[in-house]
């Protein structure tokens, strides 16, 4: 009798520790795939960012060149211009509570806004 008991603890601490090796596994499994996507958005809005600096240094360049097509024009890339930072702050509080979505459809926005912007920087006045 004591041996099947002897025999019964050897099994259920083997088990317990198998469960809780399997479930470190699975934790710092979950942790890493967590950072990726954080990383990952992080990547997202980081290139976001490059693109606006990038658009309001082609929009500068033409407006001190004086090269932009009309007064017009001016004043529109540049309210463009300043929708695009907003979009990049609401990309930002997206990204640290962890709404990917809204994050990716925010970044589509930015980017469709400034290359926008940089094409119209572009065009020669008329």
């Amino acid at each position: 009798m004591k041996n099947n008991t002897l025999h019964s603890n050897k099994s259920n601490l083997l088990t317990t520790i198998l469960f809780l090796v399997v479930f470190q596994f699975l934790a710092t499994g979950l942790a890493f795939a967590e950072i990726f996507e954080e990383d990952k958005a992080f990547h997202k809005t980081t290139q976001a960012r490059l693109a606006v600096e990038h658009a309001w240094e082609t929009y500068h360049h033409a407006a001190l060149g004086g090269t932009l097509a009309s007064p017009t024009i001016q004043t529109e890339l540049e309210m463009n211009l300043h929708k695009s930072r907003a979009l990049l702050a609401e990309a930002y509080e997206a990204e640290d509570q962890g709404n990917a979505k809204t994050v990716d459809k925010l970044i589509d926005k930015i980017m469709n806004i400034t290359q926008q912007v940089i094409v119209e920087s572009r065009e020669p006045k008329k």
